[in-house]
């Protein structure tokens, strides 16, 4: 260094001392030369711990190598460079710096030294970045309100939910809870991050400390100071060292159940803050309003396929059923068989004893059919006072000892006057349609009628 730029620095690093903005001196090759109090209290570093070894020290990885040669090309040619830049402070913490960086010349207008002026602007990136964040997280939500509302299936919206919030929180653990009122327990209905073998155990009597979390809900937002050892167990987890966040999911004023986070696993922080929460009141309030219409679409599904008077399924859903397991039985080679059934000498019945009683009986005789079949058969009214029972893997002489059975338990219903049926079998083969295998056991049901009562035809 000549005399003159010692002279030079000496008379810049005085000028400088007292302003309140940070100040760093380079050389034209990037020694540090000076830097004053303001940067020293910043930063973390002393003059002597930085004076000598260049900014590089500094870098906090945020910036490519395309920022660092954008600077030096701009500040070589002689321009000023203006940036805010992210640092790292000696404690490893990163500032961020509303930076200007100028070239000093000398009387040859040769640059002689760099001035690097900041002002810190750590406080308005952070709340720029939460903002981010923030809108980021709103249109995520949105995004998870748009898919909520096309799913109709309970357990697919479930699985939706809980992967959806699991993304959005950054959660590596999430579960929805339901409560079981006639068990008197919450039961984990959708989870992520958590073993089958917590999930089989992990359903808790509404008694066992953890009323605040699923009868009351008073308190939503939960850290564990405020866990028992009991209702931290909820999830299978333990929260010594993290935040936990709870919310209930109520529907006219009736709680359904609740939804869990934990273990936060973001870049930038382990511990859920205020907007996470926030977001989570969304998500469940979106989940609250899904669970109603996925109800509610269901109700009028069910009014399509089902009779109204009987409440068993209709004729549409009959044949949907049936194409289906003719479908089934051709892929697979199983037996399949239909009954169809009708109430003998019905219109007398009714004639005698007037149309409120002519359904009354039909509600009879359709609950007795389903109690008298297995879970896995299909019981509709086919129409009027015909009902069909479809009997997959059945075959003919299964199907004939059914309707005896049948046959028996409508024999003791209690009516205005014993009342009995007929019922025509029919089993399908591969090369059977819907058409042929209904019209096959509609003509064995007419069959058992001329026989006489109490009849099967097959």
């Amino acid at each position: 260094m000549t005399n003159q730029t010692g002279q030079t620095l000496k008379t810049l690093s005085s000028a400088l001392r007292e302003i309140a903005d940070h100040v760093m001196i380079t050389s034209p090759q990037g020694v540090v030369e000076y830097v004053n109090p303001a940067f020293e209290a910043t930063t973390g570093y002393a003059s002597h711990e930085i004076v000598g070894l260049t900014p590089s020290l500094l870098r906090s990885g945020q910036h490519g190598k395309d920022y660092y040669q954008k600077l030096w090309k701009t500040i070589l040619s002689g321009g000023i460079f203006y940036a805010t830049t992210a640092n790292k402070k000696k404690n490893g913490e990163i500032y961020y710096a509303d930076q200007t960086i100028s070239p000093i010349f000398d009387e040859d207008d040769e640059i002689i030294f760099f001035v690097s002026v900041w002002k810190d602007a750590t406080e308005r990136i952070l709340a720029e970045k939460r903002v981010q964040e923030e809108r980021h997280k709103l249109e995520q939500v949105l995004g998870i309100e748009a898919g909520l509302h096309s799913i109709h299936d309970l357990n697919k919206l479930i699985d939706f939910v809980v992967e959806k919030t699991s993304e959005v929180l950054e959660a590596e653990k999430c579960s929805l809870l339901f409560i079981d009122h006639d068990l008197g327990k919450l039961c984990i209905k959708g989870h992520r991050g958590i073993e089958e073998s917590v999930v089989k155990e992990s359903a808790l009597k509404m008694g066992d400390g953890i009323e605040h979390l699923a009868e009351n809900f008073h308190q939503t937002k939960i850290f564990p100071d405020h866990l028992s050892k009991q209702s931290s167990k909820i999830d299978g987890s333990s929260y010594q060292s993290e935040t936990f966040l709870s919310v209930p999911i109520e529907l006219r004023d009736h709680t359904l159940g609740m939804m869990n986070v934990s273990h936060k696993s973001g870049k930038d922080s382990k511990i859920f803050t205020d907007l996470d929460f926030k977001i989570l009141v969304m998500i469940v309030r979106q989940v609250r309003i899904a669970i109603e219409n996925a109800k509610l679409y269901r109700e009028l599904k069910h009014l399509t396929v089902t009779d109204p008077l009987t409440g068993i399924y209709n004729h549409r859903y009959f044949a949907q059923t049936l194409d289906h397991e003719i479908i089934r039985i051709k892929r697979y080679k199983r037996d399949l068989s239909i009954l169809m059934i009708d109430i003998d000498q019905f219109k007398l019945y009714n004639d005698t004893f007037g149309h409120v009683e002519g359904d009354s009986l039909i509600k009879n005789i359709a609950g007795t059919l389903t109690h008298s079949v297995r879970k896995a058969d299909v019981v509709c009214r086919y129409g009027g006072d015909e009902f069909a029972v479809i009997l997959p893997e059945t075959n003919l002489a299964q199907a004939k000892i059914i309707a005896g059975k049948i046959i028996q338990k409508i024999s003791e219903l209690s009516v205005e006057r014993p009342v009995s049926i007929s019922i025509g079998v029919a089993q399908a083969s591969p090369q059977t349609n819907r058409y042929d295998l209904v019209r096959k056991a509609d003509s064995h049901l007419y069959e058992a009628k001329r026989n006489g009562k109490s009849q099967i035809s097959g």
